[in-house]
């Protein structure tokens, strides 16, 4: 797929060869995804993919990639251009680093304002809110290539939105899958993310080098090519923008930052049930015993795969019907808290 993004200008783009590769990418999709929902223990549950909360949150993380890797493909090459071409500002290597630099600072510094944000907001409003940022930092940026300084503000307002988006996708995706799949998911997470950069990187690269002058038989950047690539950054933040927007609401996160307990006992995840025969039931409650709504309880087999879920009421009451006899582990975990679990035996009586 992405040879032929890097080709195609090259190639023609109705051309056989960058056709035929577009192609091939796609009949290895869909194999794949055939051979994923066949699979006894796939490497990605596509079933559990395809809600609607973990892929719209996948298709933000491509346009996140995207948006993230332009910044760093654009600005080096602006500070280190020679000042003869006009627009180059001439600087060396190093301070051209120095310059790009706050862009990872940023990006680690907004680590505790996330925090913030997302336990009193929740991380939907979170990733919007990065998403919305970025989008000012390259809408900024397509007037602030003049000087260092410029270069500069731009990485700290990019550093700030890509910092909150990236903070919020494992925690988006953590809240909308099974407790047993939060480990393939994060990684499926990652990919989209490493996508959306491979993807930055061809299309960047193909528009720089279609833009460029040829001095001396060398090809140098243009203006125009940076301000190209910034808008193509601003369309995939806003893109992305319209998945988070898509995301299903999750509800205002809770005041109190702290893990939940049942209702029967201080240290554990969920109440069991005092009648197996119903299954497993239950409320799920804070430590000060006020009732957590909209709290995710997932019931895992020995083999470690979901054998039921549900959802808690308004009051924290939950209900999970059990397959059969055994032994289970359920777990509980809702925005604002930290996920428990706790061991539950079924006996497997019909009475």
């Amino acid at each position: 797929f992405l040879l032929p993004i890097t080709k195609g200008s090259d190639w023609g783009w109705a051309s056989g060869t960058t056709l035929g590769l577009f192609l091939a990418a796609v009949v290895v999709l869909v194999l794949w995804g055939l051979y994923e929902l066949r699979a006894a223990a796939p490497l990605v549950d596509l079933r559990t993919t395809a809600r609607p909360a973990v892929l719209f949150t996948n298709l933000a993380s491509i346009m996140v990639g995207v948006a993230f890797y332009v910044v760093s493909l654009v600005l080096p090459q602006l500070l280190q251009l020679p000042e003869a071409t006009g627009y180059g500002l001439g600087r060396s290597m190093v301070v051209a680093g120095l310059c790009v630099a706050p862009l990872g600072l940023t990006m680690m510094f907004t680590a505790p304002v996330y925090a913030r944000l997302s336990a009193r907001y929740g991380p939907r409003t979170t990733l919007i809110i990065g998403l919305l940022v970025i989008a000012v930092g390259y809408g900024g940026g397509l007037g602030l290539m003049k000087a260092p300084w410029e270069t500069i503000l731009t990485s700290v307002i990019l550093g700030a939105g890509i910092g909150l988006a990236y903070s919020s996708l494992p925690a988006l995706i953590v809240g909308a899958v099974p407790a047993s799949e939060t480990g393939a998911a994060n990684g499926l997470n990652t990919l989209m993310r490493s996508i959306g950069t491979s993807v930055s990187s061809a299309v960047i690269g193909m528009v720089l080098a279609n833009t460029a002058h040829t001095v001396g038989g060398v090809a140098i950047p243009t203006m125009r090519g940076f301000r190209v690539s910034f808008l193509i950054a601003t369309g995939a933040v806003a893109v992305g923008l319209v998945m988070a927007l898509c995301l299903p609401r999750t509800g205002r996160a809770a005041q109190q930052h702290v893990q939940l307990r049942a209702s029967s006992e201080e240290d554990a995840a969920l109440e069991r049930a005092e009648d197996v025969l119903r299954g497993f039931r239950g409320r799920v409650l804070d430590p000060a015993g006020v009732p957590v709504a909209r709290a995710k309880v997932t019931l895992i087999d020995r083999r470690g795969r979901q054998a039921g879920s549900a959802v808690s009421a308004d009051d924290g009451a939950y209900e999970l019907a059990v397959p059969g006899q055994g032994a289970y582990v359920l777990a509980a975990r809702a925005a604002g808290y930290g996920p428990l679990a706790s061991a539950a035996t079924h006996s497997g009586e019909e009475r």
